[in-house]
């Protein structure tokens, strides 16, 4: 009797095992038939600018959410607040500032913004006249607008010297300023101006000096110009980022976006020479 019991035991454990096996295999081809969602490509970040280049980034906003990405954009007004925000975490990235300018950035808050290659634009400064069709046609005394913050005043002195029409001593300060000039053949007289208004000071002043976007934005060809300052090519101006993001995969198809021939058509069309693309 105890023998029959013990050989129906083991039958009903031997089935346990075999039902449990069964079980286990079945799960295992079930979850291999239906494999979890892959994740999406849609991200959400935020991009930061200044009213200037709004309506250009209106259109980087617009091609990344083409690739799945929602992107918020961030209007500040202050010219330092992107890259604060960048450096805080606040901001995925911006593009205002030149190249300059966010390396001396770095220095004295620690950060480690990066300029993504290759570069995008530089801001135009030009010489523009209402009244002169050449600098040759200056008379004496002819009166010249500049910008009135150190250091656009310095800039613009550094032009007239690279035109010849003044020459300048030695720099007593930081930046130079109009007691810096040693000679001035043409005995130029300075309209010191807040930058926003130079560019219509281009009525009364024989010549302005400012950045060509401001004369764009006064209804000013901003190719119009007599002269441009040369230098402006070495302040580069891109997509910034936190350097320990460079990876991300939303850098390269922005970037991908801003190399390609329909932004930089798009690009021109919105600035029409006041910004310049780099080749």
């Amino acid at each position: 009797m105890l023998k029959k019991f013990t050989k129906v035991l083991s039958l009903f454990i031997i089935l346990g095992l075999v039902f449990t096996l069964v079980g286990c295999f079945g799960t295992k081809q079930t979850s291999q038939s239906n494999p979890p969602s892959a994740p999406t490509n849609s991200k959400s970040i935020k991009l930061g600018t200044l009213i200037t280049l709004q309506p250009f980034m209106v259109v980087l906003k617009d091609e990344l959410a083409k690739k799945g990405y929602n992107v918020e954009l961030v209007l500040f007004d202050a010219n330092n607040m992107p890259a604060t925000a960048t450096k805080d975490g606040n901001l995925d990235g911006f593009v205002h500032n030149h190249l300059p300018w966010i390396k001396a950035f770095n220095q004295q808050n620690n950060s480690k913004l990066e300029m993504i290659q290759p570069y995008l634009f530089y801001y135009r400064t030009a010489m523009y006249s209402s009244k002169y069709k050449s600098i040759e046609e200056f008379p004496k005394g002819v009166q010249i607008a500049i910008p009135n913050d150190p250091s656009n005043i310095e800039t613009s002195l550094l032009m007239l010297q690279q035109l010849n029409l003044i020459t300048l001593g030695e720099k007593k300060e930081k930046f130079y300023t109009i007691l810096d000039i040693k000679d001035n053949p043409k005995q130029i007289k300075f309209l010191e101006t807040e930058i926003s208004t130079t560019a219509r000071s281009i009525k009364d002043a024989g010549a302005v000096i400012c950045p060509a976007i401001r004369i764009k934005q006064a209804g000013i060809d901003p190719n119009s110009f007599l002269a441009e300052d040369k230098t402006t090519v070495n302040f580069p101006v891109g997509l910034t980022i936190d350097a320990k993001n460079a990876q991300a995969p939303w850098v390269k198809d922005a970037m991908d976006i801003l190399k390609s021939d329909s932004m930089k058509a798009k690009f021109n069309e919105l600035y029409n020479g006041a910004l310049v693309l780099f080749k």
